[in-house]
């Protein structure tokens, strides 16, 4: 089970859309790879703005500039990466015209 948006809400300190975002882009992300949040450092997530919804992916994750499995590319797009570590399995999350949508691209799934 996933933080309610409300407890990522409190994280970041207010409500925004790019939060929103981020919050059901992090759940896509590891609903695909089929993992939780994990314990310690076993998923990776990298991101490629410096926005709000970079809030909720670390609150989603666990992912964190102090462990290391937080890594930032400032390349101004909402697209977020997450490897998991232990599967060696990795998905790229990017937010399409439609905010009720997410397109998940992985090595087996491009479409």
């Amino acid at each position: 089970m996933y933080p309610t948006f409300e407890e990522v809400v409190k994280f970041h300190g207010h409500f925004c859309p790019g939060l929103a975002i981020g919050y059901r882009m992090a759940i896509a992300a590891m609903d695909f790879l089929k993992i939780t949040r994990p314990k310690d450092e076993e998923l990776v997530a990298i991101v490629e703005n410096d926005a709000c919804g970079i809030d909720a992916v670390q609150y989603i994750s666990g992912c964190t500039f102090g462990k290391g499995n937080l890594i930032f590319n400032n390349y101004g797009k909402m697209v977020y990466t997450f490897y998991d570590r232990k599967s060696a399995k990795a998905v790229r999350v990017c937010r399409k015209s439609s905010v009720k949508k997410v397109k998940l691209i992985s090595p087996n799934n491009k479409k």
